[in-house]
């Protein structure tokens, strides 16, 4: 009657036949033609030879379907994206059947080919489908029922489809649930063999860039055995690599207690300068801790090299030798994410970059990220503040400036930001605040690639990269005139947008959790807890500050928490304008404050540790006991806000000596 009378009733039609019969006759497919057994075997090989990745993962998986399916007057069959069967499994009699109707390796089964089938309706509907004889758009395939669901790889496109094909008569209705589970099982085999795969790759990439550096790289875990250790470092160290890998540190020749200090302290060491006695070496150091997804360190990496004393000093002051990966940046919403893929674009060439966002937002944190992931890695990342900076001042800075060029001029001259960065990046943050005749000489270093010092005439050809940042609308100072329209243009090649933390809310949870990790190992405090109520709570903020005022504003609340190390709702504290203020679900409001009863930090830990002191009756065991901080800890605060009294005339002061201990009776009273 559809085809005859163009009538169709959805009663009796199920949604997904009646959509595709349709498609049947826009695509103009006969319901009583037949097709001729065309085979073209180089067709079919070159098929092969392109999903030879999917066929070699199929067939084990169909050859257990096919073991499940044999008597059965059925068959499995696999076809590619486009529905061209790949493979086919079955009995002989069904195959000889089957054949009559082109359902063999090398013929195609789309809907523009036979109309409604498994197979095309699957691709079509992108889900399990079942087709049951009669619901066949061509009259010479109801003699069959089908049941196929899609492949699909691991960014979920689909690669292919597997079908189970055969008489209608012996149709059962658990073939589709077997057939869906038999694709699953070959979408996991074909995540596992690509994910492993990628981990390959990684490790490979990861292996020939430690090789391959200049630098001494080495790392232990957190029981200080040595994970990893390349050629460079063995040559400085004078061991061997391969040997080293999985001894003790203290089995090394060097300086130990340089490279585990982030074990202990969980704080990174840039550029010291050791002295290895038994190889009568200098080497120049910087030691950063390893962090899981948790905040916990799992281990600590350094980075050396041997300090040649006829070398000129290096400007250690100006180069940040830490990086940062993208991985450090925190956030899965939709504009972060969209922040992160420019970013890793912007990494992959030299282009110069314009990042865009609020104070607070972490621009300098995309700007090394890019950096770290671009080819420029091995070279410094320099960054200079514009608006921190006088005019008078930022052009020998970016510049530099040659021996007797002004009062004061260091012998010698001094080499400025583009020359330190050769090869590089030169970070140029709140670029909107710089003038408009050092956005000129700014202009013309990017043109010409060349710098030339103050009082020289000598120009300098550099290999710098720019990444200039600001919180201003440069388009809008461009009109007012208060930004060269041609050194914006210059400088936005590729923008990275960063959004400010209000219009990202979503990434506050797991940006706070990071934070508290990060605060916590800062405090000296372990095991903190996160009540929902404070979570809640930071979400009713409108963060002016983004992300620079939230890590405040939790460590604030931290150093306020109390010997259970929970923070909860109670320990915001806010001035009468905020947010916190406000009732929020799950939490009552938290006590408000003026503005002029907002005390420093500093003040607020002194007095909570004085108070805690007297209450314990000047016990401090029980006294750090109760802060929730260790002893040594509570010591050095001691020391440092002044709450150890002096003793009296003639009588012996109980204090901490250099290694903690006590001399005396571990007590102390305040006056």
């Amino acid at each position: 009657m559809f085809v005859d009378k163009d009538f169709l009733d959805r009663r009796l039609v199920r949604t997904e036949v009646a959509n595709s019969w349709k498609r049947s006759r826009t695509l103009h497919v006969d319901p009583s033609g037949s097709r001729d057994n065309i085979f073209n075997q180089s067709l079919l090989e070159k098929r092969l030879h392109q999903k030879e990745r999917l066929c070699r993962v199929a067939c084990p998986i169909m050859e257990d379907l096919y073991y499940l399916l044999r008597g059965s007057h059925f068959q499995v069959v696999l076809s590619d994206e486009n529905g061209f069967l790949l493979e086919v499994l079955g009995d002989p009699g069904v195959l000889s059947r089957t054949s009559q109707v082109c359902l063999f390796a090398g013929a195609t089964w789309g809907e523009a080919e036979v109309g409604t089938n498994a197979i095309g309706t699957a691709l079509v509907e992108k889900r399990p489908i079942e087709i049951y004889a009669w619901e066949h758009f061509s009259q010479r395939n109801q003699f069959l029922t089908c049941s196929a669901a899609p492949i699909r790889d691991i960014s979920g496109a689909v690669i292919g489809i597997l079908d189970v094909s055969g008489e209608y008569r012996y149709a059962n209705p658990h073939t589709i649930g077997m057939v869906v589970a038999a694709a699953r099982a070959l979408e996991n085999q074909l995540r596992l063999e690509e994910l492993n795969r990628r981990l390959y790759f990684a490790s490979h990439y990861s292996s020939v860039l430690l090789h391959s550096v200049s630098d001494g790289v080495l790392a232990v875990d957190s029981n200080g055995i040595v994970t990893e250790l390349n050629p460079k470092a063995g040559e400085i160290l004078c061991v061997n690599p391969v040997l080293a890998k999985g001894c003790p540190l203290n089995q090394i020749n060097g300086n130990h207690q340089a490279i585990l200090k982030p074990l202990s302290d969980g704080k990174e060491h840039e550029d010291e300068e050791i002295v290895v006695e038994r190889l009568g070496k200098k080497i120049r150091i910087s030691a950063s801790p390893l962090r899981d997804e948790s905040g916990t360190i799992v281990g600590a990496v350094a980075v050396f090299h041997e300090v040649n004393d006829r070398a000129a000093p290096r400007r250690t002051d100006i180069i940040r030798s830490h990086h940062h990966g993208f991985q450090e940046i925190v956030g899965e919403s939709p504009a972060m994410k969209s922040a992160k893929e420019w970013a890793q674009l912007a990494s992959r060439g030299s282009s110069t970059v314009l990042v865009l966002g609020e104070s607070g937002t972490g621009k300098e944190l995309f700007a090394n990220a890019i950096h770290s992931a671009s080819l420029r890695s091995r070279h410094p990342f320099v960054a200079i503040n514009c608006a921190a900076m006088p005019e008078s001042l930022i052009e020998s800075e970016l510049f530099g400036y040659s021996e007797g060029s002004f009062t004061g001029a260091k012998k010698g001259g001094q080499a400025g930001k583009f020359e330190v960065a050769n090869g590089g990046t030169v970070f140029l943050d709140e670029i909107g605040d710089m003038s408009l005749n050092m956005q000129a000489k700014l202009l013309r270093v990017l043109q010409e690639k060349k710098v030339t010092r103050i009082g020289s005439a000598v120009e300098i050809p550099v290999d710098t990269r720019i990444i200039a940042a600001t919180h201003n609308d440069l388009k809008a100072q461009v009109e007012r005139g208060a930004f060269r329209e041609d050194l914006y243009y210059r400088l936005a090649v590729i923008e990275v947008r960063i959004p400010p933390l209000r219009e990202r809310i979503e990434d506050l949870a797991v940006l706070a959790k990071c934070l508290v990790a990060k605060v916590a190992a800062k405090l000296e405090r372990e095991n903190v807890h996160i009540h929902d109520s404070f979570i809640a709570r930071l979400n009713a903020h409108k963060w002016p500050g983004n992300v620079r005022e939230l890590e405040n504003v939790i460590e604030r609340a931290m150093v306020r928490m109390g010997p259970d190390n929970i923070l909860t709702a109670e320990l915001l504290q806010a001035r009468e304008n905020s947010t916190f203020i406000a009732s929020t679900p799950n939490c009552e409001p938290a006590p408000t404050r003026a503005d002029e009863d907002v005390r420093p930090l500093r003040e607020l830990e002194k007095k909570a540790i004085a108070e805690a002191i007297s209450a314990c009756h000047g016990n401090v065991q029980r006294t750090a006991a109760q802060l929730g901080i260790g002893r040594n800890t509570l010591y050095r605060k001691m020391r440092e806000y002044e709450l150890i009294p002096p003793a009296p005339s003639g009588c012996k002061r109980n204090v901490p000596k250099n290694d903690g201990s006590l001399s005396g009776a571990e007590s102390i009273s305040l006056r």
